[in-house]
């Protein structure tokens, strides 16, 4: 039996599009113009790689402010919602009994709210955040982390990522990889090393069936 690890922003819900505002919001207030565009640079990586990122591209960026203004953003845009497919995908695989994890950049907060937010913490056995891991996202160490959690080897795991970082990250860990692209078209190193690249989530499930 395999079990699934879930990305979330991007993958499970459609927060990355709110993200972009934020940064460009929190970005604004001290002069810098569309700072959401450094997004698509810096998917999968978790806080203190994308505060490396902006720090080495806007010089003098106030990262604790910026980071303040944003999240307010986020939490002000209300209940996130989920992707296409996911709360299909979610509940095919919990009626067939397969253990699932969520393994992400954000921290376990930002896990724990939005999941809450959207009504999906219940289908999930582990959880990972950056914040727990020394690399971010191309390294391998949070899904490595989702799943000794779920108490499961690498090479038994299948990944959802919508980032090219994150597919490289699965790769690493040994783990089969599906691309569902979002606020970024992956990269041909990405689409070489992925198992499948899927519309929606939902398009996995007929698939899924066979490993079953």
């Amino acid at each position: 039996m395999f079990s699934v690890i879930f990305d979330m922003d991007g993958t499970l819900t459609d927060t990355q599009s709110v993200c972009i505002r934020a940064w460009d919001y929190a970005g604004g207030l001290q002069g810098f113009k569309n700072v959401g565009e450094s997004i698509k640079y810096v998917l999968g990586m978790n806080k203190e790689g994308w505060e490396a990122y902006l720090a080495e591209h806007y010089d003098g960026i106030d990262l604790l402010a910026f980071d303040r203004e944003m999240r307010q953003y986020i939490i002000d845009s209300g209940v996130p919602e989920l992707k296409k497919g996911a709360k299909e995908l979610l509940e095919f695989l919990k009626q067939k009994g397969v253990k699932m994890a969520v393994a992400s950049g954000s921290a376990r907060y930002e896990i724990d709210w939005k999941l809450g937010e959207t009504g999906t913490i219940d289908y999930f056995d582990a959880f990972a955040g950056g914040e727990e891991v020394e690399r971010c996202k191309p390294a391998p160490d949070v899904f490595l982390l989702a799943a000794e959690r779920l108490g499961v080897n690498p090479e038994d795991c299948l990944v959802f990522e919508d980032s090219s970082l994150g597919i490289k990250a699965g790769h690493t860990a040994g783990m089969k990889c599906f691309g569902v692209a979002d606020v970024a078209p992956f990269t041909d190193e990405a689409k070489e090393i992925m198992f499948k690249e899927l519309n929606s989530l939902d398009e996995a499930i007929p698939i899924l069936k066979e490993y079953l």
